[in-house]
């Protein structure tokens, strides 16, 4: 007769037994992969649904779907409350107060999602340093190198404003070896090897001589 453990490998070394391993092996990593993407850890780095959401239509310029989710909808996210606030700036309510977009700033980056809604937030009004300081928590938060490309952008772009071409040069080097942003990261790089040329580029140079005349602050 044979032992127990004669027959297990006798149902492995089967081709049924392979399948059925491999279909278990299988189940068992669509059910982690489902975990993970709904645990507190995972919206700790990617953000929640309604991040996600929120700076999807923020990065569309998608101010109506912002406003109209946010009236029918208690918005639980910080960030997502201050990127509200601006949505509601940008479509021409003047009783908003943008100061509201500034508070509670170190709070507001729960996530990488969050940091980054924010960053831009940031650099729409204006506040390179800020815009930086947001990106580079989201660089934190980022677990992969292709996670890291939008906010090594924003790192590039904030440093260019401010007026630091080495500090941009740093982020640019690393941009060189992404594929999707080599093009750009060329065309950032001549900006950092000839700073005057900044005010070729239009939002560019619009932020800069914002920066120029406006106060700004590392963070608050």
């Amino acid at each position: 007769m044979w032992r127990r453990d004669d027959a297990a490998l006798a149902f492995i070394g089967s081709r049924r037994g392979l399948l059925l391993l491999l279909v278990a092996a299988l189940v068992a990593v669509a059910c982690w992969l489902l975990l993970a993407s709904s645990s507190p850890f995972a919206e700790k780095y990617s953000g929640t649904r309604e991040e996600r959401l929120f700076d999807k239509w923020q990065r569309q310029g998608r101010w109506d779907k912002i406003v109209s989710h946010s009236r029918e909808h208690a918005v639980q996210s910080l960030a997502c409350q201050k990127v509200a606030l601006m949505a509601q700036w940008r479509q021409g309510n003047t009783s908003v107060d943008l100061k509201e977009c500034l508070t509670d700033s170190r709070e507001v980056l729960t996530s990488q999602t969050a940091a980054l809604m924010m960053s831009d937030s940031y650099m729409l009004l204006g506040m390179p340093a800020m815009a930086q300081r947001a990106a580079f928590d989201a660089m934190v938060k980022t677990n992969g190198k292709k996670l890291r490309e939008r906010p090594l952008r924003r790192l590039v772009e904030a440093a260019l404003v401010m007026n630091q071409p080495q500090l941009a040069m740093k982020y640019i080097t690393i941009l060189e070896d992404y594929s999707s942003s080599s093009e750009w990261a060329q065309s950032m790089k001549l900006l950092a090897q000839h700073p005057e040329l900044i005010y070729h580029y239009p939002t560019l140079s619009k932020l800069r001589k914002s920066y120029e005349n406006a106060q700004d602050a590392f963070f608050l």
